[in-house]
């Protein structure tokens, strides 16, 4: 899948929008990749990139296909995070995860990548339902938990596994077959 073609089904799955520095990490070659169970975070502290790690699986969790966490996709925003994004909402993002790692420690005691998923779900819900909230006006800064939900689709679908597990990438025109039985092919079309 060309990444072109990836960024614009990720925008339709986005609602249409995404940041300008999102779309210059995947036009520059930032991509989701599993880095296996020693990643070190670029930009993130070892406890921030626990808490994103853990969201990631809880919003694109594993099912019947590799989830987030499977793709890479917290390696991919923390190397959005450290090469691309402006100061302004690299601080917004990390504020975010504070705020995530408060509220698991307020309403169940440990840090939220030690949290049962439901529990875990229980948190993000909250954050969620801030960043949809209907009184937000247009001109308030984007929540962070939308920035989130965001990057984690945004990296999950321009991955490999994503786009070949999930989208079902098919290639166009598809595979060469030169020498199959007639009867098989039902009649032949000349497109010229």
């Amino acid at each position: 899948m060309n990444r072109r073609d990836a960024i614009k089904n990720a925008t339709l799955l986005l609602g249409g929008v995404l940041s300008a520095s999102a779309i210059s990490g995947v036009m520059a070659g930032c991509k989701a990749e599993p880095k296996g169970s020693g990643w070190a975070p670029k930009f993130f502290t070892a406890e921030e990139g626990s808490t994103l790690e853990a969201i990631v699986d809880r919003i694109i969790p594993k099912t019947d296909t590799p989830g987030a966490k499977d793709a890479g996709v917290h390696n991919f925003i923390d190397q959005l995070m450290a090469e691309f994004y402006q100061d302004k909402d690299k601080a917004a993002f990390r504020d975010g995860l504070k705020a995530i790692e408060a509220e698991a420690k307020s309403a169940h005691g440990k840090s939220f990548a030690a949290l049962k998923p439901e529990e875990q779900d229980a948190v993000l819900t909250k954050f969620d339902a801030e960043a949809y909230a209907e009184g937000r006006k247009p001109e308030d800064p984007p929540h962070f938990f939308k920035t989130m939900k965001e990057l984690t689709v945004l990296g999950f679908c321009t991955s490999e596994v994503g786009a070949t597990e999930f989208l079902k990438y098919d290639p166009v025109p598809g595979a060469y077959h030169g020498c199959i039985p007639y009867s098989e092919v039902g009649a032949a079309w000349a497109t010229s």
